[in-house]
């Protein structure tokens, strides 16, 4: 039907299959982020920018992302794919405002792309009596880019492929590495060594290769926000010197097939202007447009992390647990937790604190870093954000060192199958256990210390929950008398044919104390919360 035609052209790029896609990292900009990038340029260029600036998109996809603006005779429009390439120039019939000889197919990654890389390649070919190489850009986009002074004046306007070499499961040890993602581009081979792991990522390899093959040029460019402060990126900004214009994030989601809770930035760069990036901010939009906030973006390279300050408590001593302490940010805090050691298996970590062993001597320390790590909701605006080495503060507030300990002890993974439970918060005869217990260490450690009265909210419905376990369990010869919160929530949800725990339970007393204890563990976490950004473990 006709009224779909225009549809179907617009969004050729879902006709590609998906897995295909992802691999490729191509993502179709949505108008809404489309109008709102021109409203950014224009800001950070003026009414006229589009007189006094050439525009180049050399990962165009079919060409929406330059649907909108004005003077075709600046534009450029360049594609990996031919037929991407055929659909922009039957587009333009169709109104899209490009001249057919600005438009035209380009590996970004590959092709030879300034006047120096043609005369050496073709001073190659000559010795080896090969026919000679021409660079497949039109005549105009050439002058421009090897003429410093113009170069100035060419805004290299993207939203490049985001795939990455690392999957998930790779990282968790579970799975393989894409193959062929980011290893596949001359433009990898050229700068692996100096930029390390960072040039796994395919948007990288863009803009390293702008920023020294189109020297002087503005970079305004969609991509994720690691290459201004994630730690395994601070090789790329050691070479990336360029200064902030403007620039706006918005949920990744907004984008087809990413799932990610995570922002993506429209960022936008003077590379003719040499300084570190050390603090970006920008606007926050949600993702029906509505800005919601401004958000500063830091570097943190000259910044220790928290797992540097936790190593300052490594100690021997009576084991208690083994705690995993994975990644200094959001996205990895789901892999921090609180077990017995030979549970903890198979769980890799850049920074080498793989497993970090609780005695008596650094619990305090450890529930600290437990609960800095788990209290702050994880969104997609702070999923970048590192947690950091704190200032001393901390350690003269002895209310935040009990929250943190109240906290953690109800949220760890301990099971009395697998060793001596010392996670115990309370007496036998306080919960009317049946017999004595195999350690009372927690009960004794709490002893004679005050608590806030959210902590104690949480003891409190904690305790009730342990006097229903061991009065359900009271005339039982098989369940454990040393039972953790774990194992009580085990006995009462069961678990599924796959081994995994339910989430409900049938019991309704159960339901209604776990609950109750819930409820009571998020007050103290919103107790906690401000002191995380008080003491420096996070940044504003």
């Amino acid at each position: 039907a006709e009224e779909y035609q225009q549809y179907i052209i617009d969004r050729r790029d879902l006709l590609v299959p998906q897995n295909i896609r992802e691999v490729k990292g191509s993502f179709f900009t949505p108008a809404i982020w489309v109008e709102k990038s021109q409203e950014y340029l224009e800001k950070a260029f003026g009414a006229d920018w589009q007189e006094e600036y050439y525009i180049w998109d050399c990962a165009a996809g079919t060409g929406n992302l330059l649907a909108g603006l004005q003077n075709q005779y600046n534009l450029w429009a360049s594609d990996i794919d031919q037929p991407n390439v055929d659909t922009m120039h039957a587009l333009i019939d169709g109104g899209l405002n490009l001249l057919h000889n600005h438009v035209f197919q380009f590996d970004f990654l590959n092709d030879i792309l300034t006047l120096e890389e043609e005369n050496a390649e073709n001073e190659k070919r000559a010795k080896l009596k090969l026919p000679l190489v021409e660079r497949k850009l039109p005549q105009e986009l050439k002058k421009i880019i090897d003429d410093p002074e113009k170069r100035r004046k060419l805004i290299v306007y993207i939203n490049p492929p985001y795939a990455e070499a690392a999957t998930a499961t790779a990282t968790r040890g579970t799975g393989k590495n894409k193959k062929n993602v980011s290893n596949l581009f001359s433009t990898h081979d050229q700068y692996s060594e100096a930029l390390g792991k960072s040039i796994r990522e395919v948007f990288i390899q863009f803009f390293i290769r702008i920023y020294f093959e189109i020297r002087g040029c503005k970079l305004a460019s969609f991509s994720k926000l690691k290459y201004i402060n994630a730690p395994n990126f601070k090789n790329f900004r050691n070479y990336f010197k360029a200064e902030f214009l403007k620039g706006f994030i918005i949920p990744a989601n907004t984008f087809d097939n990413v799932k990610g809770k995570f922002p993506i930035g429209f960022l936008i760069w003077d590379t003719g202007i040499k300084k570190d990036i050390k603090k970006s901010a920008v606007d926050v939009y949600d993702e029906k447009g509505n800005f919601i906030a401004h958000k500063t973006f830091s570097s943190y390279d000259n910044f220790k992390t928290i797992n540097r300050w936790l190593k300052n408590y490594v100690c021997e001593g009576a084991e208690l647990a083994a705690m995993c302490c994975k990644g200094t940010d959001f996205q990895n805090s789901n892999y921090v937790n609180i077990n017995f050691n030979s549970q903890l298996k198979g769980i890799g970590d850049a920074k080498g604190i793989t497993r970090f062993i609780i005695t008596p001597k650094n619990l305090i320390p450890a529930c600290v870093y437990y609960s800095v790590r788990h209290v702050v909701p994880a969104t997609w605006l702070n999923d970048r954000d590192q947690f950091l080495y704190p200032d001393d503060a901390w350690e003269k507030d002895a209310e935040f060192q009990h929250n943190c300990l109240v906290y953690t002890l109800f949220n760890n993974n301990i099971s009395c199958k697998y060793g001596v439970n010392h996670w115990i918060p309370f007496t036998e005869k306080a919960v009317a256990a049946k017999e004595k217990f195999e350690s009372n260490f927690m009960s004794s450690f709490l002893k004679g210390k005050a608590f806030s009265e959210e902590a104690q909210e949480v003891l409190s419905a904690g305790k009730a929950l342990w006097k229903y376990f061991h009065e359900k369990t009271k005339d039982s010869k098989t369940v454990s008398v040393n039972a953790s919160f774990y194992d009580i929530r085990e006995f009462f949800q069961g678990r599924k044919e796959s081994g995994a725990m339910n989430v409900k339970s049938a019991d309704e007393d159960y339901t209604a104390l776990l609950k109750a204890l819930r409820d009571a563990l998020k007050a103290l976490a919103k107790k906690i919360e401000p002191k995380v950004y008080a003491y420096g473990f996070l940044k504003e």
